[in-house]
């Protein structure tokens, strides 16, 4: 390491001379950003020799996650003296560094609401006010970060989570609608979910939420905070979430499906900001020493204020405006194709539909989209990133779709969707449960006026849990989109083939 490191010239002492992008690999910034972060803790110098590789020092072990004893070899050190000095740097930039990034005394709520993004401020909250009266738009979540087994039993129980199976600890982010992050609380035990969490704050007056946020901010948030929701309301917040499946129902209804995907339309952001962390920040990926748990939540509110200082924020896709009319005129839309399915139960009659090939006349008659169209098809991009995953596992042991097609429609679809259509069905097994398979619907137009647009697409229906949405498309039914409409006509492979065959198995 230590020839690599003279060979590559990384000089931590003097961090200017480095190429950028080793400065990036070790240091996860630029030169002048270093420089700049070392200017904001300038009582570090007081504390040890050469501040410049104590900075160093601290920043490698986030970003690496590599252990004091190799820390100490690359830095020509002893354990102890990288120790001491990587405890300096960490009590510096949490004194100095952090309260000027991070915490809600960083910021106004005014700043906030500035930083609401066309998608969520179009959907929940409202453009047209202004800028010191808008309602600020957040998200909230809690990550993971995995801890060792202990012969604390006390703290074996507290951080021993049964939906993971693992020992973890929670820290807690609320974000803004472009990624910064606000403030970051706990960390919490594994046992403690996101709706205790969220009130134990609302009932603490010293973390800040209720005294930050006002009345009329806005919550986006996940099923896993649906037990606080009532709680948050009455401190005058309002709240969006995913709906639940109605009793004794195995789909979402069409309005809930459609008011579920404008929740997950904006709510990605947060879960992009605890990828993050994990992705320049190493240390966090990997099972985190208990010995070094007692700062564990210094580590992590340093790095999501270097998160906030350094990382670009989230901007509107171009097609922003756009998603948030499509989604807001389909928002009451019925989803007539999938009643007509239930109703003709469709999902257990074989005798209306026949297999069809890729020659078949049918297949030449499907919309050639771009990557635009299905992106406006969807409303984002999760889906289609979804669509390649799912083509993989259907092409790689028999070659093929199961896509059959219905030209004997019933009288009462026409009077609805329009006349001059036919149907097509597809197979698309769970991503999750090897044994489940969805039924996708595809109700195509046969007329030459719409050929080769979206306006080819009359309707669609899927039998997984969100698939009478209107708003958007589950993937299921994108997969097929995507495969007819523009897989089909190019180069395209099944994602990680390699690993296709990595398991030793059997004839029987």
């Amino acid at each position: 390491m230590l020839q690599r490191a003279a060979k590559y010239h990384i000089d931590f002492s003097n961090i200017a001379t480095m190429p950028a992008y080793l400065c990036h690999y070790w240091l996860g910034m630029t030169s002048n950003q270093f420089h700049d972060l070392l200017n904001s803790i300038p009582s570090l110098s007081d504390s040890v020799p050469n501040a410049t590789i104590a900075l160093s020092m601290y920043l490698v072990k986030l970003r690496t996650g590599d252990s004091n004893e190799r820390l100490a070899t690359l830095f020509e050190k002893s354990r102890t003296t990288l120790e001491r000095w990587m405890n300096a740097a960490r009590e510096c930039l949490t004194r100095q560094f952090v309260p000027m990034h991070l915490g809600f005394n960083h910021l106004t709520i005014e700043d906030v609401a500035s930083r609401n993004r066309i998608i969520p401020e179009g959907l929940f909250g409202n453009p047209d006010l202004p800028p010191n009266t808008k309602p600020a738009i957040v998200m909230c979540d809690a990550t993971y970060v995995f801890m060792q087994s202990s012969t604390n039993y006390l703290f074996q129980k507290q951080t021993y989570s049964l939906q993971k199976l693992d020992n973890l600890v929670k820290p807690f982010m609320i974000v803004c609608c472009d990624g910064h992050i606000i403030d970051c609380l706990g960390p919490y035990k594994a046992t403690t979910n996101d709706a205790t969490i969220t009130s134990l704050n609302l009932r603490n007056e010293e973390s800040g939420i209720r005294t930050f946020f006002r009345t009329g901010d806005i919550f986006i948030l996940d099923r896993g905070f649906r037990d606080v929701i009532y709680e948050l309301q009455e401190c005058g917040f309002v709240t969006h979430m995913p709906e639940s499946l109605l009793e004794n129902e195995h789909q979402l209804t069409t309005q809930q499906a459609n008011r579920s995907r404008f929740v997950t339309m904006c709510r990605w952001v947060v879960e992009v900001v605890n990828g993050r962390i994990k992705r320049d920040f190493r240390l966090f990926r990997h099972v985190y020493n208990n010995r070094a748990a007692l700062h564990l939540k210094d580590d992590f509110r340093i790095c999501c204020a270097l998160t906030n200082m350094f990382h670009v924020s989230i901007q509107d896709p171009p097609e922003a405006a756009e998603y948030v009319r499509i989604a807001k005129n389909r928002l009451e839309l019925e989803n007539h194709l999938a009643i007509y399915v239930e109703q003709e139960n469709l999902n257990r009659r074989r005798t209306n539909f026949q297999m069809i090939d890729h020659i078949n006349l049918h297949l030449n008659r499907f919309p050639r989209l771009s990557i635009n169209d299905l992106k406006q098809f969807a409303l984002g991009t999760y889906q289609l990133k979804q669509a390649r995953s799912y083509y993989g596992e259907h092409v790689r042991r028999t070659g093929t779709y199961h896509v059959e097609v219905n030209d004997v429609i019933e009288d009462d679809i026409p009077l609805i969707l329009g006349h001059n259509n036919y149907l097509l069905r597809g197979r698309i097994k769970s991503r999750h449960i090897s044994s489940r398979t969805y039924f996708t619907y595809l109700l195509i137009s046969k007329d030459d006026a719409v050929a080769n647009a979206l306006d080819a697409i009359v309707g669609y229906s899927c039998s997984c849990l969100v698939g009478k949405r209107t708003v958007g498309c589950c993937a299921h039914i994108m997969t097929i989109v995507w495969f007819l409409s523009w897989g089909r006509y190019n180069d395209i492979t099944a994602p990680a083939s390699y690993l296709d065959d990595y398991f030793m198995e059997y004839e029987e």
